[in-house]
């Protein structure tokens, strides 16, 4: 109920407001014509009298003459400036009066903006049509009773006598015309719409409407019958040549469809296509039935029009559209093309057939897919603004959306993706070397803008952010390898009573005996701790396979425990506990 209230007391302010703008408009179009009026008035009173005096005169001399007229320009020129102020003031109005139309058979024969004595716009409209109307149904047209006549300020249009309409000087300002030519223009505009209508209602026109109706029904009966045969005939076609045809459709070796696919598909685009044929043929036979008939003529028109004007308005706007259309297709070669030349350069680089001082060969992927984001978002702010619809405040509201909804939602791929570009040129590892993250230990086996993949010694494939490396430390086993080799060591604790260089040797001999442990450089051992009834050595042997280097710990270890056991040296380490005391 509320909701009601509000509508209808929206409604009730909304049409005091319209009236009261209305009646504002015919204040001020009364006022203009009254001031009309008086100054017409004035002048045509001093022209009168002035040309009463001049009559008195018995034998008027050249002084008094040339006076006489010099008065009377005075009078045509404060007319010609009266008409031009009057003028001035209609087309400051011109924008916010509404005219009212004088129709006839569904058409708009002129349109009125002023009234006339007590009669307003409306109401000369309103009678205007009324009397046409009237004069086409007559029982008799006589064209020469259809004529206008001067009266004072004033040309009226009559048919035997009867005011049609009449036209003022502010009818032929509003107009922009004068008066005589005015009064002739409608005159010939009803003289030309009367005799028509009444030649389109004889008896031979009626018949003559029926049978191009009957025609017009024969014929699309006549269409549909070919348009279903015709699409029979293909159809049949169609099915026996994909049943001698084996194969299908494909495209580059891949079949989009087998046979039974692609004839089914044909099939129902036909079928689909023959009925959107014969509802076009039906659409145009009624309009055509309709267009004969002039009862029905007016709103076919009208429909046609509600048809075609979208349509027209798409095809101007495309038209318009072309000089737009034509920039973006020349940006988008023109990148397409420094994209091509991108990727050519990288490729090159890569095979090593361009080489730049300083700049690594693995850096080139990288460097192509930062510098092709860079190339799409240039082209992308150049081709924005040649958008349809791109300085509307409606296609500007959704693009901020799209952003805000992107910087939110993407903040962490934005921070993944700028470290996977600053990991790349910085160069701490490669695909293929073993590193350790943390506490996660793998080989390389993708890098990509976002993530970085490992995988362990197990078998474990994990997935590191790029972030997470960039702001952590990073191990490399790998890079050093090809030149001084990866230095692998193992720690034992051995009592103080067995010699050093003992130890030394034992542990340089098991390093030596190990598969992947290098002779060169010499395997050598470290004193790491001294403690109270053992010391710590730890063993450091040098390797060129870091891929294997668990597997070698894991035999080093072995052949230690082995070296030993044969020498008899005992590994374990006795480790003394203070006795507690007692009460």
């Amino acid at each position: 109920m509320k909701l009601i209230r509000f509508i209808l007391i929206f409604g009730a302010l909304w049409g005091s407001l319209i009236k009261a703008q209305e009646d504002s408009l015919n204040v001020e179009l009364k006022k203009i014509h009254k001031k009309t009026n008086i100054l017409k008035e004035k002048d045509s009173l001093r022209e009168v009298l002035l040309r009463e005096e001049f009559a008195n005169l018995a034998a008027p001399k050249s002084a008094e003459l040339e006076k006489y007229k010099k008065e009377l320009r005075r009078i045509r020129e404060d007319d010609s400036l009266r008409l031009a102020q009057e003028k001035e003031e209609i087309n400051r109005l011109r924008e916010k009066v509404e005219p009212h139309l004088v129709q006839f058979d569904h058409k708009i024969l002129f349109k009125i903006y002023s009234g006339l004595g007590p009669f307003s716009a409306k109401d000369r409209a309103l009678n205007a049509t009324q009397q046409i109307q009237k004069v086409f149904e007559g029982k008799i047209y006589i064209k020469d009773s259809l004529k206008a006549q001067k009266a004072h300020n004033y040309i009226n249009i009559l048919y035997s006598g009867n005011i049609i309409t009449s036209i003022s000087e502010e009818d032929a300002l509003w107009e922009e015309s004068t008066q005589e030519e005015l009064a002739d223009r409608y005159l010939n505009i009803i003289q030309t719409s009367v005799e028509a209508s009444r030649e389109a209602h004889t008896f031979e026109n009626t018949v003559s409407r029926w049978l191009q109706a009957l025609g017009i029904v024969v014929g699309f009966v006549l269409l549909s019958l070919l348009t279903d045969r015709l699409f029979g005939f293909v159809i049949r076609k169609i099915i026996r040549s994909c049943e001698r045809k084996e194969g299908g459709l494909e495209v580059k070796n891949y079949q989009v469809m087998n046979n039974r696919q692609l004839k089914k598909f044909l099939v129902r685009i036909l079928k689909w296509l023959r009925i959107i044929i014969k509802i076009f043929l039906f659409g145009v036979s009624l309009s055509l039935i309709f267009i004969v008939f002039p009862a029905t003529e007016h709103w076919m028109m009208m429909l046609l029009h509600w048809l075609s004007a979208p349509l027209k308005e798409v095809f101007d706007s495309f038209v318009e559209y072309i000089p737009n259309m034509l920039r973006i297709i020349i940006i988008l070669i023109v990148g397409n093309y420094l994209n091509k030349l991108l990727r050519f350069i990288t490729i090159e680089i890569e095979r090593e057939k361009l080489r730049i001082k300083g700049f690594h060969t693995e850096w080139a992927r990288p460097t192509y897919q930062l510098m092709r984001i860079f190339l799409v978002a240039f082209t992308i702010i150049m081709v924005f603004p040649f958008l349809p619809g791109a300085d509307t405040s409606a296609f500007k509201g959704i693009s901020v959306f799209f952003g805000v909804i992107l910087s939110l939602g993407s903040s962490s791929a934005i921070a993944n993706t700028i470290a996977g570009f600053i990991i790349t040129y910085m160069r701490p590892f490669k695909v293929g070397d073993w590193i350790k993250v943390n506490d996660i230990t793998g080989q390389v086996i993708e890098k990509t803008a976002l993530v970085t993949r490992l995988r362990t010694i197990n078998n474990e494939d994990v997935t590191v952010p790029n972030s997470m490396i960039l702001t952590n430390k990073t191990i490399n086993y790998s890079s050093s390898t090809p030149e001084k080799g990866l230095i692998l060591n193992v720690e034992m604790s051995l009592r103080h009573d067995i010699p050093y260089h003992t130890i030394n040797h034992l542990m340089i001999k098991a390093a030596l005996e190990t598969v992947g442990i290098e002779p060169s450089p010499a395997p050598y051992v470290l004193k790491n701790k001294i403690l109270e009834t053992n010391v710590v050595y730890q063993l450091n042997a040098y390797t060129l396979q870091p891929d294997r280097m668990f597997y070698i710990i894991s035999d080093l270890n072995e052949n230690l425990i082995k070296t030993f056991e044969e020498a008899g040296i005992p590994m374990l380490s006795p480790v003394y506990y203070p006795k507690p005391k007692t009460d």
